[in-house]
């Protein structure tokens, strides 16, 4: 009897075993967590549209901040996409991020450009060439993620093989 309890006990802690339980429980909770942040984004961006909606209606509202509110509901719209990217393919997509960025930094802009003094028109030409810079280098210089291959050489350790890029036709 004692034996069996043994075995068993020994099958449950082999180290592959351990690690591979407890990545799918991370996994697990991230996926909970990953869940309710879209149930926060679903719920904020109905309430944009309520929102939108009662500025359409009022007759004092100025176009100036409903331009303003749009923009917030495309960013949230764009966190949104991100969050379900995330769920089907199990990354961040970072050129996607980058975009949603430059629309906050848009949104920005167009709130509180009348106050801008010139140092800051300076400064934010310079975070959106960063960002710009940032959004096209990886994607038009470096290799893009689709040409990785993974390979699966030991259980649940992944390794990385970069596949050549093929010159282009001219």
């Amino acid at each position: 009897m004692t034996d069996k309890i043994k075995k068993k006990f020994k099958s449950l802690i082999e180290p592959h075993k351990v690690y591979k339980r407890l990545g799918d429980f991370l996994e697990f909770l991230e996926d909970i967590i990953v869940l309710i942040l879209l149930i926060l984004l679903f719920a904020l961006s109905i309430y944009a549209l309520f929102d939108i909606y009662v500025g359409m209606t009022k007759e004092k509202i100025k176009v100036y901040d409903l331009i303003a509110k749009f923009i917030y509901l495309f960013i949230l719209v764009e966190l949104f996409r991100l969050t379900i990217v995330y769920l089907k393919e199990r990354r961040i997509d970072t050129s996607l991020i980058v975009k949603t960025t430059l629309i906050a930094v848009l949104r920005e802009i167009i709130i509180k450009a009348p106050h801008f003094k010139p140092w800051d028109f300076i400064g934010i030409g310079f975070l959106t060439l960063i960002l710009a810079l940032m959004y096209y280098v990886p994607k038009y210089i470096f290799v893009s993620e689709k040409e990785f291959e993974l390979k699966r050489k030991q259980p649940y350790r992944l390794k990385t093989k970069r596949v050549v890029k093929s010159r282009r036709k001219e």
